[in-house]
């Protein structure tokens, strides 16, 4: 197993699930907030604000600067929620506003590039499951996961992006791909090109 790539660190279910299973309820909220409908916009917020919190985290956002985020996040899907398509993925469409609201904090974070173990909701972060003893003996899985957080900064907005809707939220190539409007190869490069550079940054030759 890549010892750059957590299994987890979020406690909500894997967004690719979520895109599979828009239930019919949650279409109905959807229907009745783009109406108008304030209760059914209260629902759908706390129906994804989780996810959107927990991306934030992941991407180096502080917790405080994260919640920020999320509530620039759901003021603009309150907005521009009229415009969304009937019949498409919502929370494909909740990711994008997401992503380019989260870059966004992340150039005016309070501290930029500083992530800790204890900025993440309790149950969160869960550790990095490796079997090679070599690893085990090398360093705490905690320790590894708050190094990996610390190092994203290293990497391009683009790597970043997909290296935590992959290896974190564990969301399909393919998805990742909708989502940014490029091909899966595209994908697959930046995530090589991610784990590669944490790889090195984690774990230098000759140590």
């Amino acid at each position: 197993m890549d010892a750059t790539k957590p299994r987890s660190i979020a406690k909500a279910e894997s967004p690719a699930d979520t895109a599979r299973e828009e239930s019919s309820e949650v279409t109905l909220l959807i229907e009745r907030a783009k109406n108008g409908d304030a209760d059914a916009f209260g629902d759908l917020m706390r129906l994804y604000e989780r996810r959107v919190i927990g991306i934030g985290v992941q991407m180096g956002l502080s917790r405080d600067d994260a919640l920020d985020a999320c509530q620039d996040v759901f003021i603009k899907v309150f907005r521009y929620i009229h415009r969304f398509r009937s019949g498409e993925s919502f929370f494909k469409w909740l990711y994008r506003i997401a992503l380019n609201s989260i870059h966004d904090h992340m150039r005016h974070a309070r501290q930029p590039g500083v992530v800790s173990l204890d900025n993440l909701d309790r149950g969160m972060a869960r550790q990095i499951e490796d079997k090679s003893p070599a690893l085990a003996d090398r360093i705490e899985n905690d320790d590894l996961t708050s190094r990996l957080l610390a190092e994203l900064p290293c990497l391009s907005r683009r790597e970043r992006i997909v290296f935590v809707l992959r290896d974190f939220q564990e969301m399909p190539t393919s998805e990742i791909g909708k989502i940014l409007g490029v091909a899966q190869v595209t994908v697959r490069r930046h995530c090589m090109s991610a784990r590669q550079k944490l790889r090195e940054r984690l774990f230098p030759r000759g140590h």
